[in-house]
This record gives structure tokens, sequence and C-alpha cells, in this order.
């Protein structure tokens, strides 16, 4: 009896034996999915806040730039209207530098025609003075 009890011990030692290693393997197993569960939810989460980090950075550039596009839209639009004011503002210019020429022209003619009447006149005068000279000495020859 005392073999069969040994016997007996000994077959449920060896199945306790068993059922721990049984366990182990089990709770190493369970403890491998957990960590690559674990593992895997650290890495999707750690990608969804890159990508959300990422985003937020792409909309608040793209956000800044259209910003700066309407800027650059107002400036370019008073940079265009100065530019068609000094345009404007030229086109009179030569306008006005034409008719100053014309007019210093006409000025310049004028002043000729009267430098021409002038030399005329001043010619005329000498005559005149010659003939008033012929004709005091002419009344003197009589006498």
């Amino acid at each position: 009896m005392s073999d069969s009890i040994n016997s007996k011990s000994y077959q449920s030692g060896k199945i306790k034996r068993k059922k721990r290693k049984e366990n182990k393997i089990l709770r190493n197993m369970f403890l491998l999915i957990i960590s690559i569960g674990l593992w895997g939810g650290i890495v999707y989460y750690g990608y969804m806040y890159a990508k959300e980090y990422v985003d937020k950075s792409i909309s608040s550039v793209n956000q800044n730039n259209i910003m700066l596009v309407e800027q650059l839209k107002e400036e370019v639009k008073i940079i265009n209207s100065d530019i068609k004011r000094l345009s404007n503002e030229i086109k009179d210019l030569k306008e006005e530098v034409r008719d100053a020429d014309s007019t210093l022209s006409d000025s310049n003619n004028i002043q000729e025609d009267i430098d021409k009447k002038l030399k005329n006149l001043d010619d005329r005068l000498e005559k005149l003075k010659e003939s008033l000279k012929i004709l005091e000495e002419a009344p003197n020859v009589k006498n």
C-alpha cells in the first residue's frame, strides 16, 4: 500500500507540476499578449498624436498663409492704385510741359516778330533822322 500511496503521491506531484507548468505557460502567454497589445496601443496612440500634431501644424500654416496672401492682395491693390495715380500725374505733367513748350515757342516767335518790327522801326527811324538832317540842311542852303 505504501507503494500505491507513493505512486499516487508521485502521480499527484507530477500532475501538480504539470499543472503549474501549464499555468506558467498560460500566464507567460497572457503576459506576452497583454504586452503586445499594450505596445500596439502605445504605438497607435503615438502615431495618432503625431498625426494630429502634424495636421494642426499644417492647418495653422495654411491659415497663416491665407492671411498673408490676403494682406499681399490688399498691398498689391494699393500699389496698383498708386501706380495708376502716378501714371496719370506723369501724363498731366507731360501735357503741361508740352503746353509750356508750345507757349514758350509761341513766346519766342512773338519775341522774334517784335524784334523784327523793332529793327524795322529802328531802320525807319534812322532813315527819318537822315531825311530830317537833309531837310534841316536844305533850308540852310536856300537861305
